[in-house]
Parts: C-alpha cells; structure tokens; sequence
C-alpha cells in the first residue's frame, strides 16, 4: 500500500490524469487512458507533474492556453488521435498557431519559429547586426550567415591538414574521412579544429582536457590505421571509455562524475552517490530509494507497489518477477539464466558474481570478493557484510533473510513463516513464499525439470514424461534444492534428454555408480515409473563381472564365472519371495570372491595354475595371510567334485559366538545410554535399544513399519515374532516418535505401505542396514557384539521357544544360544565320559 502522507498525484498519477480527462470530455470514457500515458510519456516525473498541473489547473485541457508544461500538449495530442473530442491543442504564446511548443518566452509556450527567431534577435551578428545566428566565434561572439565563424574555409579540410602533419601516418583524405564519420557539422568540426590548435596533444594522451568528441575521433583514426594515436583514459579511474563528464575541469567517465554528486542521504544518514529523491526533493541513496514508496510502481507481472526492475511493454516488472534470459554461457559453456544474453558474450549469474571486484576486507582482513560496504565505503566481504542479528521472530541469532514491514530483521524459519513473505503466485495464483521470479516453488520446479529433460532447442521426449511425473511427486523445495546443488545431477538429466528410447534400469546402470542415479533411480521406483528391483544383487551382479575379469587365464576366468552363477548367485536368486538380498549376504559374497581372485594370481605369479596347484601351495598361501583366506573353501570343494582341480580343501572357519560379546555391565550401560541421553537422535536411539534389549539384527530393524506397531494408548507392543512384545518405556515413546516423524526429509514421495520406521535419504526405500550399523558404532554401540550379548542374556533367562515366538528367532537359533549361555557344564561332563 502506499504511504498515505504522499498525496494521491505523487503516488497514482495515471489514476488523477484518466480521471481529469474524463471529466473535461466525456468522449474519453471509451478511450483506454492509461494506455495511452504509457505510450506517450516512459518517465514517472513526467506523469507527477502534469498531474500535480492538471489538478490546479484542470482547463488547460480545454482552453487552448500555452501555459504549463509541454506535457500537456503531448497528452491531449496523443488523446485527438485516440478519439477524443472536446480537448483542445495549445497555441503559440506568439504567432498563435497550433505547432509542436518546443520553446518558452515571457513564461508560456512558443512554437520553435518563434524560439528561433527570438534567439535571432538576440544574437546580432558582431560584424554587420545580421540577425540570421549561424554560429559563433572563437571568442563566444555571434556571427551570420554571411559571416560564418568558418569564414571561407572548410574545418574538416584544415583539421585534416593538421592531423596528417603529425607522425600518425595517415592521410589527409583519410583523415578528414575518420573527422567526417564522427562529426558531420561544420560548429563541431570546428570546436576540434580550435581545440587540437590550442592543445596539440589531444591524439596522445591529454584528450581527457578536450570536448567530448576527442575520443571518438581517437578511435576512428585507429580504426584507419593511424599509429601512435593514444584513446583517452579517465583521469580518475584510468578505464578506456566515453568522456562525457566534466569533473574538475577535465573530462571523466560517468561513475567518476558521479562520485563528486556525494550527500547525506535524507533515510539512512549515510554520505553516498544520490539514487534519487525522495517526495520532498530530499536526496536518497540507491538502496533506500529502492524502499521509497514514493518512486515505486505497481508490477505488470504479480500487481505490487514496488521499484520496478526492467520495462516491458506492459509498464514494467519488479526484480522478483523478472525472468533472466537462457543462453549458453561464453565463460563457462553451462547453459541457464544469463545476463547480456542477447549479445555474443552472455555470461551466467555464478560467473558474473565471480567477476565482482576483490579487495582486502575492512572487518576481518582477508581478500575475498567486494559483496558489501561500510556507511563510509569500505569493502565487506559476504560473511562481514550480513552479520548474524537478533531475529525478532525467535530471539536467535542468525543471519537476516528478510524483514517484518516495520523493517525488523527475520532469521531464515521465522521469514518463511511470516505472512510477508507471502504472496500470490503470478502463474498458479497460490499464496505461499515464493521461490524465484514471482513463481512458487512448484511451477519453478516444473519450469526447472521441463528444461533440463528437453535438448537444447527441442521439446522434452514422451519418454521422458514418466521421469517428469515422478520428480512432481517430491516436495518442490527438495527438487530444487537436489537439482541445483550439484552440477552432476543436472548433467545426467541433460544426458537422458539427449537419449533415445525409454529410460530403463539399464540406462541408468551405464552412468558411474553414485548417489545421484541411485535417488533418482529409488524416485523413479517409488513413482511407478520404473519396476522395482533387488539393488543389492544389482550391485553385486556388476562387482563380480568386473572382479572376474581381473583373472588373467580365460579358462580359470570361465571356472569362476561358473561357480559365481551356480552356487553363491543361485544362492541369492533363490531367496523367499519379498525378501532381498541384504549388505552383509552381498559382502559374504564379495570376501569369498575377492579371495579366490587373489588366490588364482598368486599362482598365476608363482608360475602354476589351478588346475596343478598342490595341497601344500594351498596350505602356504592360507598360512601367508588373514583368516578370511579361508573363504575359498566353497570353490575349492567345487572345482574338486567339478575335476578343475586337485582335490583340495580349506579349513573351516569358527563360529564361537561366546568370544565375540561384550560384558553384561557394558550392555546396561549402553542401555542407560541410550535411555536418558537426549542429544541422539530419536531413530539411533530406538534402533539400539530394540538390538541391546530385543537382540534384533539390525538387517531386521531397518525393515520395521508401522504394520509392526499395536498401540493400545497406555501400552505399546512390536509384532517381532508370533506373539507382540510389549514395549517398555521410554522404547515405546520412540516408537511413536518416529511414526509420528515418518514424513521427514527422507520421505519425498508419497509411498504406498509399507511404511518405514527408519527410512533411508533414497524415496521409498527404508535404511540401509550397513548404513544403521555404522551409525550405531559412531554412538558406541557395536552391533554384532551388543546382539550376541543381549542374546546371551535372554537365552539364559527364557526358553528356546519362548525365544522362539516372542523375538522371531528359529527354534534351532533359541537352543543354540540356551547352550551357549550355559557354557559347557553337563554336556561337557557328559562328552567326557562317552571318551
């Protein structure tokens, strides 16, 4: 809204002019008047004081009277033509007649006949009393036509002469073609003959002491090959540009003269260029004129009152309405918004903010790039020019993202929350913050992936309209932020474009492995666009062709690759319907092939192969090396039975759970830990406290629901096996916590059942168990060892079936764990007596 101390003429002038025409002809009714001020006059000062004019003195419309400004006459021409009726031209204040009044004598409006004439009169010629003025002389005097200060002689001639005789190497042809390219008049031709007279050193290096065209004429003779001509630089700044300006006797660039137009502004008290003015002539600075409701105009685009950005032809938009251009940047070839995007050299905005000035910073000392100022013009840097402040909202400090209209600062939630910060959007017209140019975050967003699905100059492929709707379904605000934070994302979606065919799993197999295919993958998935897969196996499936091909032997390679199909692959393949292949199934895998790999080169390096290798050059290389070497016993039995081999074998790896535990005082301590330690997050808490007092792997806790969960209100119990187990608190506060949080950041599509308790950064997949694992050690708890030890402590207490049904164990599981807890005790005795 604007100020109401400003009177309506200052703030809605186009209002006040339509409304005074109208009254003055009733035939303006039918005449869009507000178009038509557009049209005529482009400078808001003009519409405030023939406003300001028109309410005074609304009868100059109709009288004809050359009083007021010339912008009367502009109007009510501009209105004739329109089809107004009753409106009347103004005459000259002399000859009386109905002309274009671009002069002014004895306080009204004369045609340019007249203003030329007398001008005439006023200027006799000093030789004869002439009053046809052609010019003036070299002292100021006026001179007739029959006297021209020129005299008999051709300027462009002499100033040509005078240029050949210098050591430029030109002409005196060429030269007085550069001089006539650049000035076409005899006055100015003449101006530089007198000033290249008076300073013969203009064309080397002191044109900055003479007129304007000194420059171009530089430039011109350059361009003919003229040597040792020098461009005036600004005596200030020393750039290479236009001389326009006058500052202190010399001529000078626009931002020099600028710098001598210094005063305090009327806002914020700080000495500074003037922007502006504010309503009662009082100077402001750039920044506060751009929160001046006085210079601020509704914008065609979203209809707020605020400083327009750029015109168009509609009026105009603001700077948060306006759209930059796409173009292929000349710095850094990227393709996106670009400033100068309609010359040959358009540059992006990352590229244009890394061109902004360095310097030494006034706050902290370090030379970064200029992005503030002190009130007195000392540079700033980023982090020293937008110091964390009071938020009025919260109280913290934090930097400020926005401001309440009172102008007090807002911290980055608190002005996402606040009613200010929205407003309607200019496409879907819903009111929220938006996000860029007058768009909200979800039509930026479309706009975004629209984009970067469709090649440069084309339209985006149908088959690619499946990929479009699934990254619809995601916040927009995550979209945005997942496109835009890394260039790698944004070139694999240009890549897609590119392509042909539908997207498959395929397709994306064949870019590198890394956590950008595998969101966009699990989005893909979670949408229904593409078919839901094991990711596990997939990984695993490239690892070994990659592994296998290390094999220097085609034969030993071929051996490999069969076993690898029909046992440990098979293995996999042939898992429960609905259950997947899990980290630690995958990694078995891996170890097992990874050591028969370095098995078959360390005989391939001692010059044997498998099918001679010995009994004793196995048991030499298992000596040689880890433990894990032992994993080679499947294939080794394999190519035994298969007759690839010898017969050979590995020995057996132990599986002495008892060793591998920690004390029961350390698990207590966990749990009281986990208990009352409220800096952890809600999920690690939860997670190990089901593995310290439930004994559930961690494989089992990543794949909870909430199909798991019966809540009875006072109590709640987990579906782990046949029979619920009840919760103890605080567990079972956790527990609804995370069904109550199930929608976090991870969660960016709308999934269908199951819903996950511990959900993954992928869409609609829960955690990964290696992941969970690792983040259960980073908070002291290991997950194998604090497992053994929770399922030695409920195996000693409880029986195997009640193990059994109550956690999900099998039943062979719960007595193999009842024997471990007793130690060896009567079954001990009674192996030693059978000896």
């Amino acid at each position: 809204m604007p100020d109401p101390e400003l009177p309506r003429s200052a703030t809605e002038p186009e209002a006040v002019i339509s409304e005074i025409v109208r009254s003055a002809d009733p035939a303006c009714e039918r005449i869009d008047v507000v178009a038509v001020l557009q049209t005529v006059f482009r400078q808001r000062p003009q519409l405030r004081t023939l406003a300001e004019v028109l309410q005074a003195r609304g009868d100059l419309l109709t009288s004809g009277r050359p009083d007021g400004p010339r912008a009367i006459e502009r109007l009510v021409r501009a209105l004739r033509e329109a089809g107004a009726e009753q409106l009347v031209l103004p005459r000259c204040g002399d000859c009386g007649r109905e002309r274009p009044l671009t002069g002014l004598g004895d306080g009204a409006r004369i045609c340019g006949a007249c203003s030329n004439r007398r001008v005439a009169r006023a200027n006799p010629c000093v030789i004869c009393g002439s009053t046809t003025l052609a010019g003036r002389d070299r002292a100021g005097r006026p001179r007739c036509r029959a006297h021209p200060p020129w005299g008999a002689t051709d300027p462009a001639e002499e100033l040509a002469k005078l240029i050949a005789a210098r050591p430029f190497g030109v002409s005196p042809a060429t030269a007085q073609q550069a001089i006539r390219s650049i000035e076409p008049t005899r006055p100015g031709q003449l101006r530089l003959l007198w000033a290249l007279e008076g300073t013969p050193d203009l064309l080397t290096g002191r044109g900055a002491e003479g007129p304007p065209k000194i420059s171009a004429l530089a430039q011109a003779l350059i361009a003919r090959g003229a040597r040792g001509v020098v461009v005036p630089l600004c005596p200030f700044c020393q750039r290479t540009t236009d001389l326009k300006q006058r500052r202190d006797g010399l001529r000078c660039c626009g931002p020099c003269w600028s710098d001598t137009k210094i005063a305090t502004c009327a806002a914020c008290g700080r000495a500074r260029p003037i922007g502006g003015r504010r309503f009662d002539g009082q100077p402001l600075c750039g920044t506060c004129r751009q929160h001046d409701p006085f210079n601020h105009r509704p914008c065609s685009v979203c209809g707020e009152m605020r400083l327009r950005n750029s015109r168009t032809d509609d009026g105009g938009i603001c700077a948060a309405c306006r759209e930059i251009p796409t173009a292929l940047c000349a710095t850094c070839g990227e393709r996106g918004p670009c400033y100068f995007a309609a010359t040959d050299a358009p540059k992006c905005l990352p590229c244009s903010a890394k061109e902004r000035a360095e310097a030494v910073c006034a706050a902290c000392g370090k030379h970064r790039r200029v992005n503030n100022r002190t009130a007195t013009g000392e540079p700033l840097c980023s982090n020293c020019g937008n110091k964390p402040k009071p938020c009025a909202g919260c109280g913290g400090i934090f930097r400020t993202s926005g401001r309440t209209p009172e102008g007090e600062p807002l911290c980055q939630t608190c002005w996402a929350k606040h009613p200010a910060a929205h407003r309607p959007c200019t496409q879907c017209g819903s009111v929220e913050r938006l996000h860029r140019h007058g768009r909200c975050a979800a039509c930026a967003r479309a706009a975004d992936l629209r984009q970067l699905l469709s090649p440069p100059g084309g339209l985006m492929r149908t088959e690619l309209e499946p990929v479009f709707q699934a990254l619809l379904k995601p916040p927009p605000r995550t979209v945005l932020h997942w496109i835009h934070k890394v260039p790698a994302r944004r070139a694999v979606l240009q890549t897609l474009a590119t392509e042909r065919g539908p997207l498959t799993h395929e397709v994306l197999d064949r870019f590198a492995t890394a956590p950008t295919i595998e969101y966009l993958r699990a989005a893909l998935v979670a949408a229904g666009a593409l078919p839901d897969r094991d990711e596990q196996l997939a990984r695993l499936e490239r690892w070994l062709a990659k592994t296998i091909a290390r094999v220097s032997s085609a034969e030993e390679r071929r051996i490999l690759r069969n076993y690898t199909n029909w046992h440990p692959l098979r293995r996999l393949r042939r898992l429960p319907a609905g259950q997947l292949v899990t980290h630690g199934r995958a990694e078995t895998v891996r170890i097992e092939i990874r050591n028969v790999a370095r098995l078959l080169e360390w005989l391939h390096d001692g010059g044997t192969t498998l099918a001679t290798c010995t009994q004793d050059q196995m048991d030499a290389w298992l000596s040689d090396g880890p433990t894990t070497r032992a994993t080679v016993r499947g294939f080794l039995l394999w190519t035994s039975r298969r007759g690839h081999s010898r017969p050979l074998t590995a020995p057996v790896i132990s599986t002495y759970f008892a060793a591998r535990t920690i004390g029961k005082d350390q698990r207590w301590a966990l749990v009281r830990h986990l208990v009352h330690d409220e800096q952890l997050q809600v999920a690690d808490r939860a997670a190990g406290l089901l593995l310290l007092l439930f004994a559930q792997p961690v494989g089992r806790i990543s794949r909870l629901t909430t199909e798991h969960i019966v809540d009875r209100g006072d109590t709640l119990a987990l579906n782990l096996g046949r029979v619920p187990a009840e919760i103890p608190a605080p567990l079972d506060d956790l527990i609804r916590q995370l069904v109550e949080r199930r929608n976090g950041r991870a969660a960016t599509v709308p999934l269908k059942e199951p819903k996950w308790l511990f959900q993954s950064i992928y869409p609609g997949q829960p955690i990964d168990p290696h992941t969970l694992g690792r983040r259960l050690k980073a908070i002291g708890v290991p997950p194998q060892l604090a497992r053994h030890a929770s399922l030695m402590d409920i195996a000693s207490e409880l029986p195997a079936v009640v193990i059994s049904r109550l956690l999900g164990f099998h039943q062979s599981t719960g007595d193999n764990w009842t024997r471990e807890s007793q130690g060896f005790g009567a079954d001990y005795a009674a192996e030693v007596s059978r000896r």
